[in-house]
């Protein structure tokens, strides 16, 4: 019902509820005339009865709708705010890590292949002291639009906490994985941020596990598996990815 009232507008709303109360307002008036017998004649008393509504309703109905087209605005921003990050516009860690279990749960009875990625920005430290967080928060933003643009869908992208992302991958082989990540690499470092006249470049570190969704497998081994290849990454020289394949439980990449 919601969805409908959501769908139909706030005029159209108030052309509904104006055409309901007139037609209300003749029923129960003519009804009251046949009962009571009022010396009118029929058309006089469906005249009266609709008239009244149609310049009556309409003042209090907008009023009315406009409130609730507020606070339903005000309910779906909220619900977003504890769902998405502000800044990144990728998922928080809590729903992205909901978002990918609730996957995980529901596929549990089918062997699929999935990839998990942990992604940290290389010395967004540095770039922070150096150049002040208006510039590491303009870092985030543009990696975050990366995530979106070059993660295949259907995909979970969320945000860990400080510059460490998350994305997770239904039904992704290896070779594709490894593309994405090359990508994704690529991408971030191409990326460059003006800051007061110099352009501050940037780069990515990724690990990724490769995992067959059963019984015996979590989205918490996924994850830690993911991050230690991550640390193979980083010991690798950054700007680069690794791959460990929990199956085997080894680096594979």
């Amino acid at each position: 019902m919601r969805k409908q009232v959501q769908k139909l507008g706030r005029l159209k709303l108030v052309v509904v509820i104006t055409l309901v109360a007139s037609c209300l307002a003749v029923i129960g008036n003519v009804s009251l005339s046949f009962i009571f017998d009022f010396n009118t004649s029929l058309w006089e008393d469906i005249f009266r009865a609709a008239l009244i509504p149609v310049f009556v309703v309409p003042f209090v109905s907008w009023h009315l709708a406009g409130l609730f087209y507020k606070i339903d605005r005000l309910e779906r921003d909220v619900s977003m705010m504890a769902r998405i990050d502000e800044l990144t516009l990728v998922s928080n860690w809590r729903f992205f890590y909901q978002q990918s279990d609730d996957w995980h749960r529901a596929e549990s009875n089918r062997d699929a292949e999935y990839a998990f990625f942990v992604l940290d920005m290389d010395f967004f430290k540095c770039i922070n002291d150096r150049y002040g967080h208006a510039c590491g928060d303009a870092v985030l933003e543009k990696f975050g639009r990366i995530l979106r643009e070059f993660a295949p869908r259907p995909n979970i992208i969320g945000r860990i906490g400080g510059e460490e992302f998350a994305v997770f991958l239904p039904n992704m082989s290896q070779a594709t994985a490894e593309a994405v990540a090359n990508k994704i690499c690529q991408g971030a470092k191409k990326m460059l941020i003006e800051h007061e006249g110099e352009q501050v470049a940037c780069s990515v570190s990724i690990g990724v596990s490769m995992n067959i969704n059963h019984h015996q497998d979590s989205i918490e081994n996924a994850f830690k598996y993911a991050d230690l290849a991550l640390s193979y990454a980083k010991e690798s020289g950054r700007n680069c990815y690794r791959v460990y394949n929990s199956d085997q439980k080894r680096l594979v990449v």
